[in-house]
C-alpha cells in the first residue's frame, strides 16, 4: 500500500509541534541548506522535511511489517526526537539517506525486542519490488520481463533489500553499508554481485542486461523523492 503526502494527516503530532499551514523552504534548497535550517529552529524546514519524507517512511516501513500503526508510531518518535534533539544533530548531505539509517535502526530494534509481532514482519520473505513495464525508456522484450519479474521473487530478503536501495532509491553503495549494517563496504558489492549473478544464471543473459533491466525499470512499495 503506497500513501501520498495528502493521505497524511499532522494530527498524530503534539499539538506544540503542529506546523500545518506555514510556508515550507524553496524547492531550490539543498538538502544541505534545508537540514541547517531545521537544526537551527525552522519550522517551515521541519514541515517540509515531514511532509516530504512521512510518506516515504511510512511505505519503506510496510516492508518490514504489516502493522501499519507501528510504522507510524515509529515515525512519529523519529520525528519527535529529531525536533527535540535538532541543535545537537550532525550536518547531513542526503535527508533521505539520514532518516532511512535512523528509521530501520528504530524498527529493526522494535521487532526484534517484540518477538510476538514475526508474523508481520514480512522482511522474511523479502522486499516488494516490482518492474514497472510501463517505463517508455525501456523497451525491452515483454517475456524477459516477465521472466525477470519471477526472477526477483526468488531472491532472499537481504538481496531483494540491496536492489531496492541501489536501483530504486539511488544509494551509493558507502551509504548501502551503513543503512544495512554492513561492516565494510565490500559486503555490500559482494552481496550485489551475487545477486546479479544469481538473476543471469535464471535469465540466461549477461550482467550488462541484467542491470539494465533493474536500472530502467524498478519500482517498489517506496515512494520516489
Amino acid at each position: 500500500m503506497n500513501v501520498s503526502c495528502d493521505d497524511i494527516s499532522f494530527t498524530h503530532l503534539p499539538e506544540s509541534e503542529s506546523f500545518a499551514g506555514r510556508a515550507t523552504p524553496p524547492s531550490s534548497l539543498t538538502d544541505e541548506q534545508i537540514w541547517a535550517e531545521f537544526r537551527q529552529g525552522s519550522q517551515p524546514a521541519f514541515e517540509h522535511i515531514y511532509t516530504k519524507y512521512f510518506p516515504v517512511l511510512y511505505n519503506y516501513g510496510r516492508q518490514f511489517t504489516a502493522d501499519s500503526e507501528l510504522v507510524k508510531d515509529i515515525i512519529q518518535d523519529l520525528f519527535i526526537y529529531l525536533q527535540q534533539k535538532r541543535s545537537t544533530l550532525s550536518a547531513v548531505s542526503s535527508i533521505k539517506f539520514y532518516l532511512y539509517k535512523s528509521f530501520r535502526n528504530r524498527i529493526i530494534r522494535h521487532l526484534n525486542r517484540n518477538i510476538f509481532v514475526t508474523n508481520d514482519f514480512t522482511v522474511e520473505g523479502g522486499f516488494d519490488i516490482a518492474l514497472n513495464h510501463q517505463n517508455p525508456e525501456a523497451e525491452m522484450d515483454e517475456d524477459l520481463l516477465q521472466r525477470m519479474q519471477q526472477a526477483l521473487q526468488t531472491l532472499s530478503a537481504r538481496q531483494k533489500e540491496i536492489i531496492m536501495y541501489y536501483y530504486y532509491e539511488g544509494f551509493n553503495y558507502a551509504q548501502i553499508t551503513t543503512i544495512m549494517g554492513f561492516g565494510k563496504i565490500e559486503y555490500a558489492r559482494i552481496l550485489m554481485s551475487r545477486t546479479i549473478l544469481k538473476l543471469r544464471k535464471m535469465l540466461g543473459v549477461s550482467a550488462f542486461v541484467v542491470e539494465l533491466i533493474l536500472a530502467a525499470g524498478i519500482s517498489g512499495s517506496c515512494v520516489t523523492v
